[in-house]
């Protein structure tokens, strides 16, 4: 079944020094694993993307510091991207409150035979990454994790721009999960048969099949999509 998640609200349990988490997906994702990550100021996070997966940091609110153990770290803010290699240890933390996402692709324990991302960290911005305008279909794309940006099959993530005539029809994908986590604006959206609303601090998760829509509202609205993995159908 597919599920709005109000993940601000949800239960928090200790993850780090001065960190807590909240689980997206939970036991429902099988191709990925989702969950909201709160930092504290002063906040330390550790941790090690499992084997056979990558791992996805998303600055959500606040200002924080990723890096691999005993490296320097980058700079990571609102709309910063962060893509970590498999095995790899690293340390987030932050001197401010932070809201973070983390996605791991599959999930641990889910091993991939899908190629994967290589070469340690990297950061990208959704503020500096050319803006793909599709202009029949009333929206924009922000490519972030593409087998070209990231040299990944694992998954493709993005952040998608409506205007409020935008309408993504009713479709399903039979072959990936699907996770939309909304930024700005109210985004309506069917889940389950049912009409809510997406905005800051809720996100949908859609499991392979589960048929959903999107559509825009008055004063625009963008979100950060995943589609795990990265070679998947749309079904109408």
């Amino acid at each position: 079944m597919g599920k709005l998640v109000d993940y601000r609200n949800a239960p928090l349990k200790p993850v780090g020094t001065g960190a807590n988490a909240a689980a997206i997906t939970g036991a429902d994702g099988r191709n990925m694993q989702a969950d909201y990550i709160k930092l504290d100021a002063n906040a330390r996070l550790e941790g090690n993307v499992p084997a056979g997966s990558d791992q996805y940091f998303f600055i959500l609110s606040g200002d924080a510091m990723l890096a691999g153990k005993n490296q320097p770290g980058h700079a990571m803010k609102f709309g910063t991207f962060g893509i970590i290699e498999e095995n790899l240890g690293y340390v987030l933390t932050s001197k401010v409150p932070c809201e973070v996402l983390s996605v791991i692709a599959p999930p641990p324990g889910q091993k991939s035979s899908i190629p994967g991302f290589k070469g340690g960290i990297k950061i990208v911005s959704m503020h500096n990454e050319p803006v793909d305008n599709v202009p029949e279909k009333k929206k924009q794309r922000i490519y972030l994790v593409t087998r070209e940006t990231a040299g990944s099959e694992r998954a493709h993530g993005m952040i998608v721009k409506y205007v409020p005539d935008t309408e993504t029809t009713m479709h399903m994908h039979p072959d990936c999960e699907s996770l939309f986590v909304f930024l700005e604006g109210n985004t309506e959206l069917t889940v389950d048969g049912e009409k809510k609303v997406g905005s800051f601090g809720k996100a949908a998760f859609f499991p392979c099949g589960n048929k959903h829509d999107l559509h825009g509202t008055p004063g625009n609205s963008h979100f950060l999509e995943f589609h795990i993995p990265c070679n998947y159908a749309t079904v109408r």
